[in-house]
């Protein structure tokens, strides 16, 4: 994969939240556009986030990949949204 495929992905309108395939049989889920920072061989992705008391989203640890071991995106299954009353 090209750093250009990945940046797609994340910038598709509406974002869908995906998953990363790697050779290794390691998965990684992409949940956020924004907390994905993409270079020109490498990205850095979180791995384990939260969100704390006031509401903001706070990573633990994460994962520096090369580009060219991403061997697919897969979509992940999206919640249905419930109807507001």
């Amino acid at each position: 994969m090209s750093n250009h495929d990945l940046l797609r992905k994340l910038i598709d309108v509406p974002f869908k939240p995906f998953r990363l395939k790697l050779p290794n049989s390691t998965a990684i889920d992409v949940t956020e556009p924004g907390s994905v920072i993409v270079g020109d061989t490498s990205a850095v992705l979180p791995v384990d986030a939260y969100v704390d008391a006031e509401g903001f989203r706070i990573v633990r640890n994460w994962k520096t990949i090369a580009l060219s071991h991403i061997v697919e995106f897969s979509d992940l299954e999206q919640k249905p949204e419930r109807p507001k009353k």
